[in-house]
């Protein structure tokens, strides 16, 4: 185990954003901490550590609760603990740091120098840890929450979506990079439209995005594309296959592009020949989106924007082809997911959304006809700004026939 303060990292910063941004973005965790009740607040989330630290790793292994330990205490340098390995590849935002393990064991050491650390530092007093992260595994945190206790702590409670919370308003920086997301998702997708012809597979789709996507300097996006057609095209979740598409065929993509780990979520549909019902529903889709976009104002809660959907979807008489209706709030993400924890549908989220400036979300109504094994969806990120919601893609939102 090693641990040291001013690790000397900040050599180079090679960092896509200032420190007094990082430094604004902790200030800001800090106060929501200081709402929940929360001493300390360990976070491990792969976004989060990014979102704080510009932190990503190869591989979060599910085994290691590596995260960083943010105290309320403005006056004390959070502390990141990590394998030892990985320390060579700390970003110069990390001033203090603690490593476990040596060639290969980690787990279950990390656990008892992450709480002997603590107890040391005299940090233990009501502690949040994030029980809905995705690394390191539910079993991990428990055990980690035990030995916390063991050490002291007074208290061990949820402090799932602290940092979530506070990234729910993007800074113009952060919004600058969504919008690049999204160049580079249009980008993407014409190169679809330029390969689309009979005998292309699925597979073949998806690496000509990846293709694009890390060509313009995008990054790996949160959840595997979906690329589905013929038979398929209703299967909204599905992933690309090596089945060929054939003459007549309709094709449904669901892409995110990211540009550093900021998400653009864009779905357009493509057919190989004319499908006369299917251009005409998506041609309701484009409008419903149009219209109920436009009737949103900064501080209107998501909900709004959900009963706008849904009563347009109805009165084009749409509703007995729906599969979707929603959205939900994009950002930061690391696979296996770029889905965050607020939608528009305040029963499907984890707190309620507003229409802030600066939060980002994306618009999606999918449509599928069972029998038929036909769908196709409308996908589109919306960024709320003081004048209202921007959609910064420029792939137009019609069923493109080659």
């Amino acid at each position: 185990m090693t641990t040291g303060a001013e690790t000397g990292h900040d050599a180079g910063w090679a960092l896509p954003f200032a420190a007094t941004e990082y430094e604004q973005r902790l200030a800001k965790v800090r106060e929501e901490m200081a709402r929940r009740g929360l001493d300390l607040l360990y976070v491990t989330s792969p976004p989060n550590l990014y979102y704080l630290l510009g932190y990503a790793s190869v591989w979060f292994d599910g085994r290691n609760p590596t995260g960083v330990a943010v105290p309320l205490d403005a006056a004390l340098a959070p502390v990141l603990f990590d394998t030892w390995d990985h320390e060579p590849n700390w970003p110069a935002t990390v001033r203090d740091g603690v490593t476990y393990g040596e060639q290969g064991f980690y787990y279950p050491c990390s656990l008892d120098v992450i709480a002997a650390e603590l107890k040391a530092r005299g940090w233990l007093g009501r502690v949040g840890l994030e029980e809905w992260s995705w690394a390191p595994a539910g079993p991990v945190l428990r055990q980690l929450a035990d030995r916390i206790r063991a050490a002291g702590a007074r208290e061990v409670v949820d402090g799932s979506f602290t940092v979530d919370h506070v990234r729910l308003i993007k800074s113009p920086a952060e919004l600058a990079c969504t919008r690049r997301a999204l160049e580079i998702a249009d980008a993407a997708l014409s190169a679809v439209a330029a390969a689309l012809a009979p005998g292309v597979s699925e597979k073949e789709l998806m690496g000509i995005m990846y293709h694009e996507i890390g060509r313009l300097g995008g990054d790996e996006p949160g959840i595997r594309m979906m690329v589905h057609a013929g038979l398929d095209s209703n299967h909204f979740h599905a992933p690309a296959s090596e089945r060929r598409i054939a003459a007549g065929e309709l094709l449904q993509i669901d892409m995110s592009a990211a540009y550093c780990h900021y998400h653009g979520n864009t779905a357009r549909a493509f057919s190989i020949g004319e499908h006369r019902f299917w251009q005409g529903a998506y041609a309701k889709l484009a409008e419903i989106r149009d219209a109920t976009v436009a009737q949103i104002r900064p501080g209107d809660p998501t909900m709004k924007l959900q009963r706008l959907m849904d009563e347009q979807i109805d009165a084009a008489g749409l509703r007995d082809l729906v599969w979707w209706v929603g959205g939900y709030v994009l950002g930061i993400s690391m696979p296996p997911d770029w889905v965050g924890h607020v939608y528009l549908n305040d029963e499907e989220g984890f707190e309620p959304g507003v229409f802030e400036p600066g939060f980002v979300a994306n618009w999606e109504i999918q449509l599928e006809d069972v029998p038929a094994h036909q769908g196709v969806g409308l996908i589109d990120t919306m960024i709320m700004t003081e004048a209202g919601l921007e959609i910064p893609a420029r792939r137009p939102a019609a069923i493109t026939v080659v």
